[in-house]
């Protein structure tokens, strides 16, 4: 399992680029009860704590949240990712509520060479569809989120077969965080949009981002463009370990 992703862009960043991509002004909270901040980050694991937006008192928010559940049959395993096709028959998440996480790009392997896969032109941020609720025990007061999966498509299905469930503009973000369970379950369903499946970029990322202690841009700068739109890509060579759950 890969499970890491990319959240540098600012926080003013962020709050002005999904206010766009959801179409209404997105708002911020501090570290919340456990004072936890979320901080740029080139080398995101899970439970780390990091940015997502969810309706909070009527307004989309963007707070910390540790990513992954504590598997309740073991509590050394994270349940950081669920499959679309299920996560709303499984007991492991019920009684979740619905967000996004926001996200730069995120890092899949082939073999053993990792790669980051983002919005070309620096055009980000990401929104992936979410499950969140309170934590219990030890960690109650801290917000868990978990990412939702679906099936890889192109540009990105020679990587893997699975790829987080990205989101497209106002309406699909929305009907995702204000819909109803049988919205949601569509949504999860369906194949990301294809706006977004055509702005997506893979770049050769440095090795070393396997190494969880590993940070900073260098992870992500020093290869060129590996597929584009319009380009040659590597479609068909299979796929390693990722966004299963």
């Amino acid at each position: 399992m890969c499970g890491r992703y990319v959240m540098f862009s600012t926080t003013e960043t962020v709050l002005a680029a999904t206010s766009r991509l959801i179409g209404e002004q997105v708002g911020a909270v501090g570290g919340g009860a456990a004072g936890r901040k979320v901080a740029p980050s080139w080398n995101i694991a899970p439970t780390h704590t990091v940015g997502v937006l969810r309706r909070f008192n009527g307004v989309v928010t963007l707070g910390p949240a540790v990513w992954g559940y504590p598997a309740p049959w073991d509590g050394g395993r994270t349940l950081f990712n669920a499959r679309g096709e299920t996560v709303f028959d499984k007991s492991s998440f019920r009684g979740s509520a619905p967000c996004l996480f926001v996200m730069d790009g995120w890092y899949e392997w082939k073999d053993p060479q990792p790669y980051y896969v983002s919005v070309r032109d620096g055009r980000g941020p990401l929104l992936a569809a979410g499950l969140c609720r309170a934590g219990a025990g030890a960690t109650g007061g801290v917000l868990e989120a978990t990412m939702v999966t679906t099936a890889s498509v192109a540009p990105v299905d020679w990587l893997h077969d699975r790829m987080p469930r990205v989101l497209g503009g106002p309406r699909e973000a929305l009907t995702w965080l204000d819909g109803s369970d049988g919205d949601r379950r569509a949504v999860a369903a369906a194949r990301p949009p294809e706006e977004v499946l055509t702005s997506l970029t893979t770049v050769e990322a440095d090795r070393r981002v396997g190494h969880v202690s590993a940070n900073g841009p260098e992870l992500i700068d020093g290869a060129g463009p590996l597929w584009q739109p319009g380009r040659p890509g590597a479609a068909g060579v299979g796929g390693g370990g990722g966004w299963g759950d």
